[in-house]
């Protein structure tokens, strides 16, 4: 059991708090206002945990959780929040928080998370003891750009929050998801991945939540979801932004109570699991569109994690090329020597529209082409005839053709032009990963169901 501080300026929270919280063996200390808090903890050394309104006069709970983060380091805070502070209680997790609890909150979710928050503290402490490094996993890179990423994966390591991680496709986005996994208080746990958009609905919901005997067609034997397998660890929901609206209510509950059902069950589980999820997509406009739920949304960007695309920060380009060619080198058994010149200059200027994905496959795909010294440009890209220019040439004749077309006052089909050129980035990234769909999606920047319907719509496959 912990020593536990209760912040409120209401009095009866302040009592109903305590009176639960001593029922479960815990020693409860209680102050109505941060500036009494602070006094508190200052009498007190033997605190762990501190359980902390946000609204409140003289001192509000965000000073409060700045002063024990300098001051009183080892002390955890979880912090509880209407749902109209939202923003607030989103910049608390930011700034350290383990975790927080909406007003009116249950006293089973309350206990819980307070439990989980000791044992989270415990874990935190003998880590440290041991000399443990807080980041196992550590992102390839000099710009400022991934600096600003590691250095919120590591200011956010003690709490206990939902992370969403942006980016294009292929920007690395399960790393960063294995980077927060290894980084957290669960790095003990296991962590558990799924691509919500390689799965139909109900599938996803199987595998996600489990099913009992008898409830589909095939259904021989009960069957664990992730989020049992995951449990005292991570979950990684790749490509959230796929999921369907009846799949995000069932999210959601998760999110909120720990709560879920299996297919086809009737006795609600229990599990204990973060989970960081990962999207291309623009989850705001989804939102505005009515296609991904607001409440989801909030409860998944707690942490939001954007990461850029490789063009966008070229000057990593030499530090993870080097990086992937010592692996591939390995791998392929091949005593390459580095780079040509050409080879860095030509890396450092290609627009990469699979980002680090295609980075990987072309060094893969050099390093397999070179037996021995230098891998040359030729070898990374001689598939295409100008890796920086050809991308841009391509488009420019096309939409000048079409242009003076309209100008001469000929008509075009605008359908039959626009799914032309669709076809053709469809087949030329097909061709590009030996259609392997998932590689040909991250090129065109698409969703694996995405790219399973255009192969479907256009009658490639």
């Amino acid at each position: 059991m912990g020593r536990i501080l209760v912040v409120d300026d209401e009095a009866g929270v302040r009592s109903m708090l305590e009176v639960v919280l001593r029922r479960d063996g815990h020693d409860v200390r209680t102050a109505s206002d941060g500036t009494e808090a602070v006094e508190v903890l200052a009498a007190d050394p033997k605190i762990e945990l501190v359980l902390s309104d946000l609204r409140m006069q003289k001192m509000d709970g965000l000073a409060l959780l700045a002063h024990i983060r300098a001051k009183h380091p080892d002390v955890f805070v979880i912090i509880m929040t209407a749902f109209a502070e939202w923003d607030t209680a989103v910049r608390a997790m930011q700034l350290g928080a383990y975790n927080f609890l909406r007003k009116p909150f249950d006293n089973t979710a309350a206990r819980t998370l307070i439990t989980r928050a000791l044992g989270a503290r415990d874990h935190y402490l003998a880590a440290r003891a041991a000399g443990e490094s807080a980041a196992a996993v550590h992102l390839v890179g000099s710009s400022k750009a991934i600096h600003a990423v590691q250095a919120l994966i590591e200011q956010v390591s003690t709490t206990d929050s939902t992370v969403l991680v942006f980016g294009e496709s292929g920007t690395g986005k399960e790393l960063v998801a294995r980077a927060v996994h290894y980084a957290s208080l669960r790095a003990d746990g296991p962590m558990v991945r799924i691509n919500s958009g390689a799965l139909t609905p109900s599938l996803l919901e199987s595998e996600l939540f489990g099913h009992v005997k008898g409830s589909f067609t095939g259904a021989i034997e009960d069957r664990p979801g992730l989020f049992a397998l995951a449990d005292g660890g991570t979950l990684f929901l790749d490509e959230v932004g796929e999921l369907a609206i009846e799949t995000q209510v069932k999210l959601l509950r998760v999110l909120e109570t720990g709560e879920f059902t299996p297919v086809g069950g009737r006795e609600v589980r229990v599990a204990n699991v973060r989970v960081v999820a990962a999207t291309n997509r623009d989850l705001k406009a989804m939102v505005k569109a009515g296609t991904f739920r607001e409440d989801l949304y909030y409860r998944l960007a707690v942490i939001p994690i954007s990461l850029p695309a490789l063009r966008e920060r070229p000057e990593d380009i030499p530090l993870l090329a080097g990086h992937l060619l010592s692996r591939h080198a390995v791998k392929l058994r091949r005593g390459v020597a580095g780079f040509a010149p050409d080879a860095l200059e030509t890396m450092q200027t290609y627009s990469w529209p699979g980002n680090v994905r295609e980075l990987d496959n072309r060094i893969q795909r050099g390093v397999a082409l070179t037996t021995s010294g230098q891998v040359s440009a030729a070898a990374l890209f001689s598939d295409i005839e100008s890796p920086g220019t050809l991308r841009r040439e391509t488009g420019r004749q096309v939409r000048s053709g079409l242009e003076t077309m309209i100008q001469k006052r000929q008509a075009i089909s605008l359908e039959k032009e626009v799914e032309s050129f669709e076809r053709a980035l469809v087949e030329a990234a097909l061709k590009a990963t030996n259609d392997n769909l998932t590689e040909a999606s991250a090129l065109l920047g698409i969703s694996f169901r995405q790219i399973r319907y255009k192969v479907r719509q256009l009658g490639l496959r």
